[in-house]
């Protein structure tokens, strides 16, 4: 084992590392390849992969403790290689998230506000429960969650007190453990590789808004060249003799057609005498 681990090429940090492998799979590995063979032989040549998965199954349940060590240490030994692998890749990938952890115990984790602090409380947790319970509810954990809510809007600011001056004395607790820690040695080096993040993520921004500045002008020029070879193509096609037709020009025609007035038929005397109308009777009368 410690000569195929010595034999792999070093992984560059763009891969991310795969999980090593458990003993039951190092041991299937192993003897997989002769029950393929074994199993087609027995089928004529085909193989039969739930019938090879059963019996690498058979034979690690028929296995001995002794038998399994050897597998369970090439496992152990598998698992640290990985754990290196992917520590170096999370350093490479993200150095201050690298850092985070490895100073975890330095940082001071923020204070949580009073509700927060309400909603962690164990005694406040049962009350919660015991209240969905009594309603014929599970009190599963998004339940309780809800219910530690309605609780806490239910009770009165004089209630809300001890649990607002717990928040107080975590706030004046956090600060004094951060003065504490921006005055290490640890904090400068955390802070360098924060502002160096900071700039990396600036400079990836700019990139991509330069790279889409760029795009959006690339596609106005192939636009103007679309319409320039489209204006070429219709003055060849007018010189060759087949003028195209103007879809705005016959649309006019039409417009103007419709609008275009329409003639009055002159009234006969005979239809003006039908009239009830006195005045056009006495005209029609006079000529």
């Amino acid at each position: 084992m410690h000569a195929l681990v010595s034999s792999m090429p070093p992984m560059t940090t763009a891969e991310k590392p795969k999980r090593a492998l458990s003993s039951y799979m190092l041991f299937s590995s192993e003897v997989r390849p002769g029950l393929i063979e074994e199993n087609r032989k027995a089928n004529s040549g085909k193989c039969k992969v739930a019938e090879v998965a059963k019996a690498i199954s058979e034979r690690w349940a028929k296995m001995g403790a002794d038998e399994k060590a050897k597998y369970e240490e090439q496992a152990k030994e598998g698992k640290e290689g990985k754990a290196a692998e992917m520590k170096a890749y999370k350093d490479a990938k993200d150095p201050l998230g690298a850092l985070k952890e490895k100073y975890a115990d330095l940082i001071p984790k923020k204070p949580m506000g009073a509700y927060w602090i309400f909603a962690q409380d164990e005694a406040e947790k049962s009350k919660a429960e015991k209240a969905l319970k009594d309603a014929g509810e599970e009190p599963s954990t998004k339940k309780t969650a809800t219910k530690l809510g309605e609780l806490w809007k239910g009770i009165s600011e004089k209630e809300k007190a001890p649990w607002n001056e717990k928040a107080k004395k975590a706030v004046l607790e956090y600060e004094k453990k951060r003065k504490i820690w921006e005055a290490r040695p640890e904090y400068v080096e955390f802070q360098k590789v924060e502002n160096e993040q900071k700039e990396a993520a600036k400079e990836e921004k700019a990139k991509e808004k330069a790279a889409d500045k760029e795009a959006k002008i690339a596609a106005k020029e192939a636009e103007k060249e679309e319409k320039t070879r489209e204006k070429a193509a219709a003055k060849d096609a007018k010189k060759d003799g087949s003028p195209k037709k103007n879809p705005l020009k016959s649309e006019r025609q039409q417009m103007n057609h419709r609008r275009k007035p329409r003639k009055l038929k002159s009234r006969s005397p005979q239809r003006l005498e039908s009239w009830p109308s006195p005045r056009l009777q006495s005209l029609t009368q006079m000529s």
